[in-house]
């Protein structure tokens, strides 16, 4: 498990861009600020979040996930 955890750490990187499908026809976007350890070892992901809908962008500002929710939430659009 921690091996696992080590590679999807070193997949996400400061700048990077990943995207989310929201149901409604919209996306969020979640760029990366930085990836942090809490006291208790688990990696988080800091990012900024923004809106897309439509040719229109809404900065949502910073939010913090755990790096399991995060993989399995956003995928890097292709």
């Amino acid at each position: 498990m921690l091996f696992k955890k080590r590679l999807q750490k070193d997949k996400i990187g400061c700048g990077d861009i990943f995207y989310r499908r929201m149901q409604i026809s919209a996306q969020e976007q979640a760029r990366v600020l930085y990836v942090s350890d809490d006291k208790q070892g688990i990696p988080h992901v800091h990012y900024e979040r923004t809106l897309l809908a439509g040719g229109f962008k809404d900065l949502q500002g910073v939010r913090v996930l755990a790096l399991d929710a995060f993989s399995k939430d956003f995928h890097i659009n292709a």
